[in-house]
Order: structure tokens, then C-alpha cells, then sequence
């Protein structure tokens, strides 16, 4: 049986998960979200302005980019941007 004290210990110890979040990780995670979410506007204001679609192909463009918020917009930029339809 594990006492208590050996409980209060191992819960103390964060040093890994600290040091992969603190510094330099937090700043990694923030500038990604960041580029994710500067992508996913840019391929939304890409899609609507678009003249290669009709309404509806911009509106399936749009549905994707926001039920796959990364790679929808990704897909836009590789594909459907220069795509015809």
C-alpha cells in the first residue's frame, strides 16, 4: 500500500511538465495557435472572395475550413483555391 506521504510526493513532482510548458514550449504553443488562426481567417476571406465559385461551392469551401479548422483551410490553399467548379 502507498502512504500518503509517497502520494503528496509523486503529485509534487511537475518538473517535466513544467519545464516542456514553461519557457520556451508556452511560446511554441501560442505562436501555433496563433498561425492557425491567422490561416483559418485568411482561407475564409480567401473562399468568399473567390470568383472560380458560385455561392454554393464557397459555401461547402467555408463549411469545410470551419468542421476541419485546420485542414480545411489548408486544402483551400492547396488545392480549391486554384480549382475551377
Amino acid at each position: 500500500m502507498i502512504g500518503a506521504d509517497a502520494l503528496v510526493a509523486a503529485s509534487a513532482d511537475t518538473s517535466g511538465f513544467t519545464t516542456l510548458i514553461g519557457g520556451f514550449g508556452l511560446v511554441a504553443i501560442a505562436l501555433l495557435v496563433i498561425a492557425q488562426i491567422v490561416l483559418f481567417v485568411a482561407a475564409l476571406f480567401s473562399v468568399v472572395r473567390s470568383e472560380n465559385y458560385g455561392s454554393g461551392g464557397k459555401a461547402l469551401w467555408a463549411l469545410a475550413c470551419f468542421a476541419f479548422p485546420l485542414l480545411g483551410p489548408i486544402l483551400w490553399f492547396a488545392v480549391g483555391k486554384n480549382s475551377s467548379m
